[in-house]
């Protein structure tokens, strides 16, 4: 009966996916949102049926301590976080919801271009003016370590509501996200950089002095 149930449930979200673009929303703790059609929520979890790149439709599950909330296609929502500092729930309702909108913000907007070029640069260079080889390896994780103390400046056009823009809660949300991508980001391009010093060093350089 469970698995009848079930099958109705997923045959009823694919008819109504194909006559409306509505859907529900469920906002995730960091900053994401996940579309479709919810089935079921519970204090455990949040069951939902997402919509595949192929048309098919996939069930999940999400953990309710993970959700902030749920909005459904009428734009009704239902909060599941709370603010209780014994659970680590420093932050209101509100205060929580622009932290998010922070979070998300970095997430599509946020591009360190320069922390990566500089990045690239230092890796690059250190390996070819110092004839480094197995000691380039060391570059990357110091360069990356060093990229999670600047403070993260928000790139411009990444604000979806200028309103937000000043906001302390929004500004710690953005940060948090943005300096985890220049982390990843630059550490990528510091090793992208010593590759290619090594090539330069081996294929150009180091030929031409053995030449002479």
């Amino acid at each position: 009966m469970k698995h009848a149930c079930r099958a109705l449930l997923i045959l009823l979200a694919f008819a109504a996916g194909r006559t409306t673009v509505a859907q529900d929303r469920i906002l995730m703790m960091n900053g994401e949102i996940h579309e479709g059609r919810v089935l079921g929520q519970s204090t455990l979890e949040v069951r939902y049926l997402q919509k595949r790149k192929n048309g098919l439709w996939k069930e999940r599950a999400e953990p309710t301590e993970e959700v902030f909330s749920v909005i459904d296609s009428l734009g009704r929502e239902r909060i599941w976080y709370f603010h209780d500092t014994v659970f680590g729930n420093d932050l209101t309702t509100e205060q929580m919801r622009w932290f998010l909108n922070g979070e998300r913000d970095a997430r599509k907007g946020y591009k360190p271009i320069w922390p990566m070029v500089g990045a690239f640069a230092t890796g690059a260079g250190l390996v070819i003016g110092l004839n480094w080889e197995m000691n380039g390896l060391f570059v990357p994780p110091i360069v990356a370590g060093a990229m999670a103390l600047p403070r993260v400046h928000v790139t411009p056009g990444s604000i979806t509501d200028p309103l937000m823009e000043g906001d302390p809660y929004y500004a710690t949300g953005y940060a948090r996200v943005g300096r985890s991508k220049r982390v990843v980001r630059t550490l990528i391009s510091t090793f992208a950089g010593v590759a290619v010093g090594l090539a330069v060093r081996q294929l150009i350089i180091n030929p031409n002095l053995d030449y002479e």
